[in-house]
């Protein structure tokens, strides 16, 4: 009974302590949960509340309540294309596609850290109710851009920098 005592207490010790091979692929990143980040958007059209849209997201993700107030920078400029796909099957709809293309750069007390662009492109249909084809375009439009935001985000905080960035 005592061998039986002593192997639970080993087996449970090893399943207890190092058990666990799992180790994430992404970790917070403290750097930015540590130092505010001025985010300025520019559109050239109204765009309905995508700007807004797209600074709350990135004020979520980037900026924190208890972040220091730092030199960084982020400046995104939103342009958007409208175009036809042509007469649905239905022969009563159109199809428009709607192409966003975001252009990004971040910077810090030094200069500029680093700059890019994201494209986002998704359709939506256009009929006969106006009011339909106004909530289809701002529900396509709104989805579109929370997902851009959402990616600029994640390559903003996952970037390796080839310097260091000084806030």
């Amino acid at each position: 009974f005592c061998k039986m005592k002593k192997f639970i207490y080993l087996f449970i010790f090893f399943f207890g302590f190092c058990s666990c091979s799992y180790k994430p692929l992404y970790k917070k990143n403290a750097f930015f949960s540590k130092y505010a980040v001025d985010i300025t958007i520019k559109s050239n059209g109204k765009y309905e509340n995508n700007v807004n849209l797209m600074k709350s997201i990135l004020n979520q993700k980037l900026r924190h309540k208890n972040s220091a107030p730092s030199n960084l920078k982020l400046v995104v400029s939103i342009d958007r294309n409208i175009s036809d796909l042509g007469i649905n099957k239905d022969l009563f709809t159109f199809g428009k596609m709607l192409v966003y293309n975001i252009n990004f750069s971040f910077y810090d007390k030094k200069g500029l850290l680093t700059s890019g662009k994201l494209t986002g492109k998704t359709t939506y249909n256009i009929g006969k109710n106006s009011y339909a084809n106004i909530v289809s375009k701002e529900d396509a439009s709104k989805k579109l851009i929370s997902s851009l935001s959402q990616n600029l985000t994640n390559i903003i905080t996952a970037m390796d920098f080839k310097r260091i960035i000084s806030p």
